[in-house]
C-alpha cells in the first residue's frame, strides 16, 4: 500500500521491493497520470490493482446528486484508472449524523456501480472502524447493501484490521461474508501494523479462512516504521501466502 509520498520515492520502493506482485494507493491524484506512468511502465513492474476514490467527506462543497458525484469524484477517478490499468476502486464515501442518511449515500454507490460496469472495474465498500461518524461501520451492513444492489462489479473489501475492531467473531464473520468479498485487506489489531506481528489476530488461521473463496490480491495496509525490517519479517508470510494459492 502507497501512502502520500513523491513519485520518485514510490519509484524506489518499487524497485526494492521485487517481492510484491502488485501495489495499491490511497492517494493516487497528488501527481499526475503521466508522472505515474512514468513510475509503471517499465517491463516486471508490479501491477497496480487498486485506487481509492476522493473521499465525500474531504469535499469542500457538498454532493448530493449522482451528477455532482459523477462531476467531481467520479470522472477524475476512471480516468486514472482507465489510464493506469487499476482494476478495483474503493469507492470512499460520506460522514453522516444519523442513519436516515445512509440511503442517499448507498444510492451514490449503486449509480457509481453502474457507471464504473462498462470498464470492467470493480467498486469496492469498507466499513471504517476508524472513523466514527463514516455512513458503513458494520459489514453486516456492507453485505446488505452488496445483496440489494444486484450490481455484479459492487462488492465489499474484507479488512482484518477493521473486522477484528467492529465485530471479532472472524471465522463465522469470514464464512457469512465470503460470497461478497472483492478484495482483502491485512493488518495486525489493535496498533494497525505488520500482520505477522503479535497482536489479536492470527493471520495464518485468516489466510487459511479467505483461501477457501478468494484467490486474488492481498493488500497489506499497515503501518510501516522500519520498511527493511517488515520485508525480512514478511517473507515468511509471503512464501505461506503462495502455498494457499494467492496471487
Amino acid at each position: 500500500m502507497m501512502g502520500s509520498e513523491t513519485v520518485e520515492k514510490a519509484d524506489l520502493r518499487i524497485r526494492k521491493d521485487y517481492r510484491f506482485d502488485a501495489v495499491e494507493c490511497q492517494n493516487p491524484y497528488e501527481f499526475t497520470i503521466d508522472q505515474w506512468k512514468k513510475v509503471f511502465n517499465e517491463e516486471k513492474r508490479p501491477k497496480w490493482v487498486l485506487i481509492n476514490s476522493p473521499p465525500l467527506f474531504d469535499q469542500p462543497q457538498t454532493i448530493s446528486t449522482f451528477d455532482q458525484y459523477r462531476q467531481h469524484i467520479l470522472d477524475k477517478t476512471l480516468d486514472y484508472a482507465k489510464e493506469l490499468k487499476i482494476s478495483k476502486v474503493h469507492l470512499v464515501m460520506n460522514d453522516v449524523s444519523n442513519s436516515s442518511q445512509i440511503p442517499s449515500v448507498v444510492n451514490l454507490l449503486k449509480l457509481a456501480a453502474q457507471y464504473f460496469a462498462p470498464h470492467n472495474i470493480m467498486c469496492l465498500i469498507e466499513p471504517l472502524s476508524t472513523r466514527s461518524d463514516y455512513y458503513l461501520r458494520s459489514y453486516y451492513l456492507a453485505a446488505d447493501i452488496v445483496r440489494e444492489a444486484k450490481q455484479s462489479n459492487l462488492k465489499v473489501m474484507l479488512d482484518s484490521f477493521h473486522l477484528q475492531r467492529l465485530h471479532g467473531n472472524l471465522t463465522e464473520n469470514i464464512e457469512l461474508l465470503a460470497p461478497f468479498v472483492g478484495h482483502v485487506q491485512i493488518s495486525q489489531t489493535p496498533l494497525r501494523d505488520c500482520p505477522m506481528n503479535n497482536g489479536e489476530v492470527n493471520h495464518k488461521y485468516f489466510l487459511q479462512k479467505i483461501a477457501t473463496f478468494y484467490h486474488d490480491y492481498i493488500g497489506l495496509e499497515y503501518i510501516c516504521v522500519n520498511f527493511a525490517l517488515i520485508i525480512d519479517i514478511l517473507g515468511t508470510m509471503f512464501v505461506y501466502m503462495k502455498l494457499l494459492k494467492f496471487k
